[in-house]
């Protein structure tokens, strides 16, 4: 995992990271054997949510974050 990066690359590794998210989450979900439904279930977020989060249309909380990462 790359490191943090000094501050005026900050903009740039956050972009880099909101672009990968997305398809990340799908792979990880996909590779648990889970469907959205079944992360829906486990992590308390809704399915339509996972839906977008996995379309790029949404930011992800940081609570969502570590539900969706405990599930």
């Amino acid at each position: 995992m790359p490191t943090a990066p000094d501050n005026h690359d900050a903009h740039d590794y956050a972009e880099r990271i909101r672009e990968r998210l997305p398809r990340r989450l799908q792979e990880l979900r996909e590779r648990c054997g889970l469907s959205k439904y079944g992360l829906a279930r486990e992590s308390s977020l809704s399915r339509e949510y996972i839906g977008k989060l996995e379309r790029g249309a949404a930011n992800p909380r940081c609570l969502s974050r570590h539900n969706s990462a405990t599930a």
